[in-house]
């Protein structure tokens, strides 16, 4: 009972990593620099395969600039199929073998960044990963094949990054926490002299 309760709780945490920020879209392979969204505490964008007839390697493509280089998270989840108005329901369309994020900017020699760890039935997956670097070109690999049954199917994924602060930041903090300390000394001091009136 409690390896359900575990599995139907990952399922449920993949898929809403899958489907937040922007809305799902499945896409096919390549560059998804351009979908990367900042949302209020993540730069996240979607990628995907809607046309899977059977075994695949796919390959999504990005580059990080300064402020994409915090860690972060992805995650894959494959299509539930659904036959008719009858509610036919034959499950998961897509069975994942791998994926993993690789930074790819030494082509001829790609280091495995964040290893992919799949869910029992290999039907969902998530990885994290520690800080990106910036301006290095990063490759999400995602392999698989159509679960048994089935003559199509799809599958939708999340990357989700934090970013990094500017220095700019810094400074404004630094000058706000400086006027705090100000204010409450200055209050202290007349605390301290009408002790005395």
């Amino acid at each position: 009972m409690k390896n359900f309760i575990n599995i139907v709780g990952t399922v449920t945490i993949v898929t809403w990593l899958g489907f937040s920020g922007n809305p799902a879209k499945a896409l096919t392979s390549g560059s998804i620099d351009s979908d990367f969204v900042l949302n209020t505490t993540s730069y996240n964008a979607n990628f995907g395969n809607n046309s899977v007839t059977g075994s695949f390697t796919d390959h999504f493509t990005f580059t990080t600039d300064a402020l994409m280089s915090g860690s972060g998270g992805m995650s894959i989840i494959s299509g539930f199929g659904v036959s008719g108005f009858g509610l036919n329901i034959p499950g998961f369309e897509v069975i994942f073998d791998s994926f993993g994020l690789w930074d790819v900017t030494d082509n001829t020699n790609p280091q495995l960044v964040a290893p992919g760890t799949l869910v029992n039935g290999k039907f969902a997956g998530f990885a994290s990963f520690p800080d990106l670097t910036s301006n290095h070109d990063y490759d999400i690999v995602v392999s698989g094949d159509l679960r048994t049954g089935h003559s199509s199917g799809a599958y939708s994924g999340n990357i989700s990054i934090s970013p990094v602060p500017e220095p700019e930041f810094y400074m404004m903090l630094l000058a706000g926490l400086a006027l705090i300390g100000f204010a409450v000394r200055r209050q202290q001091k007349s605390v301290d002299q009408s002790a005395y009136a």
